[in-house]
């Protein structure tokens, strides 16, 4: 029997590596659904998904919403998503998720959204002017569209193409409430500041609008788009 041991030693060593590697190979998970309507597909790297009432999220997924539908995610950094129907939305990173991620990014590419974000800070949103700052203070919150990128401070916003059939590659964001947001590319930025504040992209190749108060046809017609 003890000739046998160092073998047995062995198997099981080997064994435990396995399971190790198959532990640290298991990908994080950014968040939940946590309210689901209508089609609703998840694309990951092994295929599509219809996602229930606590299905796991993770970084890479793709969310799409058919007609009519809607999904609700919480993510580990303890933002509260919602999707509009006919959005692609793409979670890349999640604060939360892993010791190393530092703040969080999503990719919108089509459709709208409502995001509730947690307040990461305390001390004031740390940006310097709107118009005149072309490189506001980088926010732990970012969601990247195909004409600009959102960025988020612990704040509630709402973001999407085509209002009012505005055109699918205008971009329209208005913050709802909170510390503050700003919209960016490459020809400017506009900081929206309080709730209320909202600001327009019409295309890749334009600057963001100044700010605009939102009307309340206006308003009301974004949070339409996401109600249940």
């Amino acid at each position: 029997m003890r000739r046998y041991q160092p073998m047995i030693s062995l198997a099981v060593g080997v064994w435990l590596l396995i399971i190790a590697g198959l532990a640290q190979a298991e990908p994080p998970i950014a968040g939940y659904v946590t309210r689901v309507r209508g089609e609703v597909v998840v694309e990951t790297a092994a295929g599509r998904q219809a996602p229930a009432l606590g299905h796991a999220l993770y970084p890479g997924n793709r969310v799409i919403t058919g007609a009519d539908a809607r999904l609700e995610a919480r993510m580990k950094d303890g933002a509260v998503l919602t999707l509009s129907e006919r959005t692609e939305f793409v979670i890349q990173q999640v604060a939360g998720a892993t010791p190393n991620s530092e703040g969080s990014s999503f990719e919108l590419l089509k459709g709208a959204f409502r995001a509730i974000t947690a307040h990461h800070d305390a001390g004031g949103s740390g940006w310097q002017g709107a118009q005149s700052s072309p490189e506001p203070a980088a926010p732990v919150w970012k969601v990247r569209t195909p004409v600009a990128i959102i960025g988020v401070r612990g704040t509630e916003l709402w973001g999407g193409f085509n209002l009012l059939s505005a055109g699918t590659n205008t971009l329209d964001v208005v913050m709802l409430n909170g510390a503050g947001v700003y919209v960016e590319n490459a020809g400017g930025v506009t900081e929206l500041k309080q709730g209320g504040d909202g600001t327009t992209v019409k295309g890749a190749e334009a600057a963001p609008l100044p700010i605009r108060v939102w009307g309340e046809k206006k308003l009301q017609a974004a949070l339409r788009t996401v109600a249940w």
